[in-house]
């Protein structure tokens, strides 16, 4: 017990910065940790206990809860890494919470995925959030037939995405309404499936052609001329 006192006190006889870090923004915290450390580059702040001491302070009393006092003993070599990592571990899962309610009353309508994909982005405003995480909830909100063409092209732009989505739609949709009138229900089901395979071919081939390519290796030899047998 005597032992840990002198390793406590040592790190609280540490001053924070002079300067004060911006407010905090729950709604954004890993875009303030990087403004946070910008302010620590500019003004010479290298030690990792007293930009963890700055960001203490400039915490919300909702956020005091992820400040352990392990943090405060001189056996932390980098408190200020754990309390950020702690921080936005927190945020990573609160993000699919807000997204939630954010787009709750969003869905596809009887308007384009592209359309949705505008709404959503407004709704969203100067809000930053992980990128897989928000395609993730657009693929979502689609129809079931058209997430199954699209799985595969989940590393592709959301606005390709949304374009590749409405030429599915309208293409699925067309095909409905002339199988509804000739043909069995299960009929229909079966070519909008095959659709969906004619439609997934397509754009693996639209995706290959967009990769640039890497040019051949002339690798033919030439071929050694024989010399003349002497007589």
């Amino acid at each position: 017990m005597t032992e840990q006192t002198p390793k406590v006190l040592k790190l609280k006889t540490l001053s924070p910065p002079s300067f004060q870090l911006m407010p905090f923004w729950p709604d954004n915290i890993e875009a303030w940790f990087c403004y946070a450390e910008a302010d620590f580059y500019e003004h010479g702040v290298i030690d990792t206990r007293a930009q963890f001491l700055a960001v203490v302070k400039a915490l919300p009393r909702e956020f005091n809860r992820y400040v352990t006092p392990g943090m405060f003993t001189s056996d932390v070599s980098d408190p200020y890494e754990i309390l950020k990592r702690s921080i936005l571990k927190r945020g990573d899962q609160t993000d699919r919470q807000r997204l939630d309610q954010l787009f709750n009353n969003i869905d596809l309508q009887h308007g384009s995925a592209t359309d949705m994909l505008q709404r959503m982005r407004e709704v969203i405003g100067p809000r930053t959030f992980d990128e897989g995480l928000f395609k993730q909830f657009f693929l979502s909100k689609l129809p079931q037939q058209v997430q199954a063409v699209l799985v595969s092209f989940q590393n592709n732009a959301l606005d390709e995405l949304a374009a590749s989505a409405d030429r599915i739609l309208e293409i699925t949709k067309s095909t409905t309404e002339v199988f509804s009138v000739k043909e069995k229900p299960q009929a229909t089901q079966n070519d909008i499936t095959d659709l969906c395979h004619t439609l997934t071919r397509y754009l693996s081939l639209r995706t290959d052609r967009k990769r640039p390519r890497t040019p051949r290796r002339n690798i033919s030899r030439k071929r050694s001329v024989s010399r003349p047998r002497e007589t």
